[in-house]
């Protein structure tokens, strides 16, 4: 298929804000290509080489996509950094460089999605020496015989920001338009929750659209996590759930999803994204605890030598570190809490009611200084469950999580089944709210050229709603970093599917979480968080990297703790 189709598809897209207008568009695009280009489409159409997993970056920044472009369209550089410190996107830099080319060559390669699919995967490996002198040389051939439009597009790609606004949900839209129909989507998303990789999701639609339905775990491929509700008193919590509950420790540390193979472990973060690397410890404590066959899930902790839980802070220092690991192995010991089993004995245990998987879980492996399971209480009784959260949050945790005997494992999905258990949300919030940058203002005073507020929004199934403007909590060098985050996922549009009234300086591409703190949820006649409602006085807390937009705070959420 010619490259062009796929990029005259994403500039149809990127001209409407109508999820079911983009949904359409996807439809026709996936009908229109041909069975063996269905993975590579669906990847591009996130911007991507193949799923959160197991993804390879090109490695290319604006900078370096700038002396490709000076090269492929033979304008200077200098003016084309100029353009690009004007525009911000590098795609419409192209665009405008490669348009304004003295002569269009007669060129002899077409430019097809599998040319351009391979010649990326391609850039991606290479390393080295010279290295990025022949990822300049392969993306200014692609350049060279492609369109102006092609070009907007490919520059984005290279830099990984194709900035079309939408994540896989919509692509999961698409998919059951175009092989099923939009009332069979609910069976296309349980597929992808079970096996998230949207290139693979898409050829199998296509092939046998029916079968999506016995889609089942696969080791190796993690699952989509499922999320909890919240509750501030065991009260609710044990009405909700049915007059009894198990209550388990909810630890400050990072969730993971543990494949133990019998050719080795993996690790995976809730955002899908390979940890391995970066936790041999925890791979060598798990394969010395546990048979292989199984996928467990739990939370890798931070340790000191007394036996102290350490703050979340402390182990993301671990995450992408790619040296000086052995120094860190040593400084930031750290074990694993496991609360969940969710494939044994050939088996997957979605359906497996929560307490029989809790047995099952506990029968698998003695519990060591390194490996346990979470610290669990099996209750009816109000005051009981009260006490238990005192002892947690004495213990350095965060709260409780609340877990329905009879409940399944849900992936992908939030529900009641899982409840969070903290504090008492209403004045003064104990918790915190996870919440996706979709816009900015511009800093005045000490703060100018900087982000002087951000407006924040929480995930509803279909967007994200406004849910406050925060200004509060950051350092000089916070600022400095979320400037210099945040700039390059600068859009002349909003974000397809956010509700808003308030309108920034700037929009952004909803990539960014952050988890912020505040005084209490109230009504609001400006933000459109669950049709009207606002944290008031929000301070920056963190930045969480381990979390994605879609796992973020939900409307919802906010809405309950505005209730209780």
């Amino acid at each position: 298929m010619d490259y062009g189709r796929l990029t005259a598809a994403y500039a149809a897209m990127e001209q409407t804000r109508s999820r079911l207008e983009i949904a359409s568009l996807l439809a026709e695009l996936f009908r229109d290509t041909p069975p063996e280009e269905l993975a590579a489409v669906a990847h591009l159409c996130l911007g991507q080489l193949g799923p959160a997993y197991d993804s390879r970056e090109i490695g290319l920044s604006d900078k370096s996509v700038l002396r490709t472009l000076a090269l492929a369209s033979g304008a200077a550089l200098a003016e084309l950094q100029v353009t690009y410190a004007e525009v911000g996107d590098i795609g419409l830099v192209a665009e405008e460089a490669l348009a304004s080319k003295a002569q269009q060559p007669l060129f002899e390669a077409p430019l097809t999605v599998s040319r351009v699919w391979k010649r990326l995967h391609t850039l991606s490996r290479e390393t080295g020496t010279g290295s990025q002198e022949r990822k300049f040389r392969a993306l200014a051939e692609l350049l060279h015989d492609g369109t102006p439009q092609d070009a907007r597009y490919l520059c984005r790609t290279a830099v990984g920001k194709l900035r079309l606004g939408f994540s896989q949900m919509l692509l999961v839209d698409g998919l059951a338009e175009a092989f099923g129909s939009r009332e069979e989507r609910g069976m296309v998303e349980a597929a992808y929750n079970r096996h998230p990789d949207i290139g693979w999701l898409a050829q199998r639609a296509a092939a046998d659209f029916g079968s999506l339905d016995a889609v089942r775990i696969k080791p190796g491929i993690p699952l989509r996590p499922m999320l909890g509700e919240r509750l501030s008193s065991a009260e609710a919590v044990l009405e909700k759930q049915g007059g009894e509950a198990c209550f388990e420790w909810k630890y400050d540390g990072l969730r993971v999803q543990a494949h133990l193979l019998p050719g080795g472990t993996r690790l995976f973060s809730r955002s899908l994204e390979d940890l391995t690397p970066q936790f041999p410890d925890v791979v060598e404590a798990l394969e010395q605890a546990l048979p292989a066959g199984v996928i467990v899930e739990g939370e890798a902790l931070a340790i000191d030598e007394a036996g102290n839980l350490l703050p979340f802070q402390v182990i993301a220092r671990r995450r992408g570190r790619k040296h000086g690991l052995a120094e860190k192995l040593k400084e930031i010991p750290v074990g694993v809490r496991l609360f969940d089993v969710l494939y044994a004995d050939g088996q997957e245990t979605l359906d497996t009611p929560f307490v029989t998987r809790r047995e099952q879980l506990e029968a698998l492996f003695t519990p060591s200084d390194r490996v346990a399971c979470t610290t669990l209480l099996r209750t009816a009784d109000e005051a009981e469950a009260e006490q238990f959260l005192l002892d947690a949050l004495e213990g350095g945790c965060e709260g409780l999580m609340a877990k329905a005997l009879d409940g399944g494992y849900r992936a992908g999905a939030r529900g009641w089944q899982w409840i969070k258990y903290k504090p008492d949300y209403r004045s003064d919030l104990a918790d915190t709210i996870d919440a996706v940058v979709v816009g900015g203002f511009h800093g005045r005073g000490r703060r100018g050229g900087f982000w002087g507020a951000l407006l924040m929004a929480t995930c509803t199934p279909t967007g994200f709603e406004t849910v406050c403007k925060l200004g509060s909590g950051f350092s000089d060098e916070n600022l400095a970093a979320l400037k210099a985050r945040l700039d390059p996922l600068r859009r002349s549009e909003p974000p397809v599917g956010l509700e808003w009234n308030l309108e920034p300086d700037a929009w952004f591409e909803p990539e960014l979480v952050l988890e912020l703190l505040g005084a209490e949820i109230s009504r609001s006649p400006i933000h459109t968080c669950g049709g009207g409602y606002a944290v008031r006085f929000p301070r920056y807390k963190r930045q969480r990297d381990d979390k994605t937009p879609e796992t973020a705070t939900g409307s919802d959420e906010v809405v309950a703790m505005f209730k209780q």
